[in-house]
């Protein structure tokens, strides 16, 4: 929580109307919003469906991560390369990872320390949502989340 104490020269002010001069301490406790509230911000009448979403996307967890990685299946007699989950022994070969609780896509093998938290990604996932909406997010398309709602 953060605290600041604001003093505010209520003395000079009043002395330049020509009152009594005093001075005054007054404290205000500032609290930052939560990440539901900041939710509800950016997705105002969607926040139930988004924080349905993120809650299946990482399994409720705040520092889940999930690789991806490219296997190939045949399909019509064809080799076809398509994007999973990574199993366990293949994590070094990842091409991606979804970070934290809002499982945001990051090339490569490492998350941002500041995906790995609600507070800190929610700035990314504004601007996610802005450019791409909730389809961004597999839960959403596949309607996995409903189990959520």
């Amino acid at each position: 929580m953060f605290k600041y104490i604001i003093i505010f020269s209520i003395a000079l002010v009043f002395s330049l109307l020509g009152f009594p001069t005093k001075s005054t301490t007054i404290e205000i406790e500032i609290v930052p919003p939560s990440y539901e509230q900041e939710v509800q911000r950016i997705f105002k009448d969607k926040a139930p469906i988004a924080l349905a979403v993120f809650k299946h996307e990482s399994s409720g967890i705040e520092t889940a991560k999930n690789w991806n990685c490219f296997y190939y299946k045949t399909v019509n007699e064809e080799q076809v390369r398509y994007s999973t989950f990574c199993k366990k022994i293949d994590r070094e070969n990842a091409w991606s990872v979804d970070c934290g609780y809002f499982q945001i896509n990051v090339k490569g093998q490492v998350c941002p320390p500041e995906y790995m938290t609600k507070l800190g990604s929610l700035e990314r996932v504004e601007t996610i949502y802005k450019e791409q909406g909730l389809n961004a997010w597999v839960s959403y398309k596949n309607k996995k989340y409903l189990q959520f709602m």
